[in-house]
């Protein structure tokens, strides 16, 4: 986080009731396609047309919620998926980051004004329907039913959103005229595309993808979790990873889902108090009582409202930036607090480095006893060294092997190369990493001026090993926010010699003049550090020499080891049927004009068998029709994995 937060911090603790946790079971107890929630006015019963046709709904596998507005009383199953909910008011924080159907016969009640973002609003025009109330609701609402004998509903007979019934015990005909309008309709896709969790591990964390979903980070916390995700497979269980967004996009990765929690309006607003907390909030609806586990990387998105069970993990002290500079003590409490109460939410603590543990025992010991510390690692049989990476080369390589921005040191080793260069005709500095256009642009400076002896390029995580035996020394120059750098770790195992700074976790990888230098971050320092080896090259050669040797301390069999005996303790052991791994379905609409009839009964058929679809439009809709397992994108929008099936339409 940085300077740009605010000063907002007043927990909003909205756990769920014992009523609401009562909910959520009764939904994890069902397969559903889609939920209906049927809202009852005030002083009223339920209208017994109505339920009769959300009852044949009902067995048709929608489950249908019939709500009063009442502040107590219980849950009662009426029939199977047909559930009557007295105080209907506590289904609001269970519901309202889903999609739903909503069934009412009024104006809305304000208090449900939360939930009705990403929904299909189903308008019953009856005998006792207000005329005024009916025109305000109407302009709402997708559709609008009324009996043939209603006399009111002559009014809607003509639009485009009225429908239509057949009068008496024609549930049968009515459920299929109410499903073939919602089909038609992109909007009335949403309802059947809720993700079902159940027995999965969610993670919550800022960013795995960027705020659009279009750009992949691949940087150390990345990898880490789609490592964790092979542990997770082991155990019979998916990784799901939620994230901050602009919109509710969702993208399948190498087999696990990655979902946005942009919900109702809510957005990526910058690296601000209330964002954080809204983005909390949402993934506490999403996933409490539903997964069998949650994990917050890093660990202080369990603020202000932890889910449970829940671990937290510590990627390095990330608050240690040029923004710290307070005042006095209530200053440093308002920028600090989301990562103390963070850390205390946590049930279990997982830390990559000793530096996490050491920051919280100075604010509370217990804090710091809680800590599991599970340092990161490194994949020995991929990371190793070139048969002859220790003889002497016709050119040194220098290789920055992270991505290109200040935290990450970029600008120290700028400030100096242009003196390495000229000093030393030999030397070659590669840049491997992706970075913004700004710090890009200074690393073509850097090209332009010495040509082949700098080089920039990007290489997919599997192709980063050739980039490490290419190099003879690796540079971690960190000025903040650090752990136990993955490219450390890749660089040591390879047989790199390194220079790192005494930044965050880098002290517990690199113990001074024994396996790299370990440096101030300061350029003179990097400067002195990198010509200390470049003229001692039997110093270089016994670097690089013990270098695999430290390695093998980290290596990734001890913490795949560590973290699945974390997750057997840990994950909820509720038995529940195996998940599949659902199908990612592309469909390209090739035709114009486009019959919606059609196309959403195939995908809602696709929804329906718990696949994730993405819709490719050359004219593309209103974002508020992407959600969950419904995606609509544009001809040129990436996708991360191949399809299972693609179908042109």
């Amino acid at each position: 986080m940085t300077g740009e937060l605010n000063t907002d911090t007043k927990p909003k603790d909205r756990k769920f009731s014992a009523e609401m946790l009562e909910i959520v079971r009764i939904m994890n107890s069902k397969k559903y396609k889609a939920i209906v929630l049927y809202l009852i006015p005030e002083n009223e019963n339920p209208n017994p047309e109505l339920t009769q046709l959300l009852s044949e709904m009902a067995s048709r596998g929608y489950l249908c919620f019939l709500c009063r507005p009442s502040d107590s009383g219980g849950i009662e199953t009426l029939e199977e998926n047909l559930i009557l909910v007295h105080q209907g008011f506590s289904i609001i924080p269970v519901i309202k980051s889903f999609s739903a159907i909503i069934l009412s016969t009024q104006n809305i009640h304000p208090d449900w004004a939360e939930i009705l973002h990403h929904k299909l609003l189903w308008l019953h025009i009856d005998m006792e329907t207000p005329f005024n109330t009916s025109d305000d609701i109407s302009n709402q609402a997708n559709l609008i039913s009324y009996f043939s004998t209603t006399p009111v509903g002559e009014k809607f007979s003509s639009s485009s959103k009225g429908l239509s019934l057949k009068p008496g015990q024609e549930n049968q005909v009515n459920t299929d005229l109410i499903e073939e309008r919602i089909k038609s309709l992109p909007l009335g896709w949403l309802p059947y595309a809720n993700l079902n969790l159940l027995g999965k591990v969610a993670v919550m964390t800022a960013t795995f993808l960027d705020f659009s979903g279009e750009y992949f980070y691949n940087g150390g916390a990345e990898r880490y979790l789609l490592d964790l995700g092979e542990i997770c497979a082991e155990l019979n269980s998916q990784l799901v990873i939620f994230q901050y967004g602009d919109y509710p996009w969702m993208r399948s990765f190498k087999n696990i889902d990655i979902v946005s929690l942009s919900r109702h309006g809510i957005r990526a607003e910058g690296w601000i108090l209330k964002c954080a907390r809204d983005f909390n909030q949402v993934f506490y609806e999403q996933v409490q009582g539903r997964t069998a586990l949650n994990i917050y990387s890093a660990f202080f998105e369990a603020w202000p409202l932890a889910t449970t069970p829940n671990i937290g993990i510590s990627h390095g002290v990330s608050w240690d930036n040029p923004y710290n500079d307070y005042e006095n003590a209530v200053e440093y409490w308002l920028m600090n607090q989301r990562y103390i109460d963070g850390a205390k939410a946590c049930e279990d603590l997982v830390s990559v480095d000793t530096n996490t543990a050491n920051w919280l025992q100075t604010i509370d010991f217990d804090l710091g006893q809680k800590i599991k510390l599970i340092p990161n690692y490194v994949n020995l049989s991929i990371f190793k060294p070139a048969k002859d990476y220790l003889e002497k080369r016709d050119r040194t390589v220098i290789l920055y092997p992270r991505q290109l921005y200040s935290a990450r040191g970029l600008y120290l080793v700028l400030e100096i190369m242009d003196d390495i260069l000229e000093q030393y005709p030999e030397v070659e500095f590669h840049f491997v990493g992706r970075g913004g256009e700004q710090d890009i642009n200074q690393v073509f400076d850097k090209q332009r001026k010495w040509a082949e002896r700098v080089k920039y390029y990007a290489l997919t995580m599997e192709e980063m090993p050739q980039a490490y035996r290419n190099a003879d020394i690796s540079l971690i120059p960190s000025v903040h926010s650090e752990g136990t750098s993955l490219s450390c770790l890749e660089a040591m195992a390879t047989g790199n010699a390194v220079i790192a700074t005494r930044i965050g976790g880098l002290s517990d990888l690199i113990i001074n003049n024994f396996n790299g230098f370990l440096i101030d971050p300061r350029p003179e320092e990097l400067k002195q550090a990198i010509i200390n080896l470049l003229d001692n090259p039997e110093q270089l050669n016994l670097i690089k020499k013990r270098n695999p040797e430290v390695a093998l301390a980290f290596s990734k069999d001890l913490w795949r080891k560590r973290w699945l005996s974390l997750l057997k303790n840990k994950i909820d052991k509720t038995p529940v049927n195996k998940i599949a791994n659902n199908r990612t379905v592309e469909i390209k609409l090739l035709s114009n004009p486009i019959d919606y009839g059609k196309l959403g009964e195939l995908i809602i058929s696709l929804l329906t068998n718990g696949d994730l679809v993405y819709v490719r439009s050359s004219a593309m809709p209103d974002p508020e029709l992407s959600f969950a397992r419904i995606q609509w994108l544009l001809p040129q929008t990436p996708l991360f994995s191949p399809c299972d099936l693609t179908i042109e339409w």
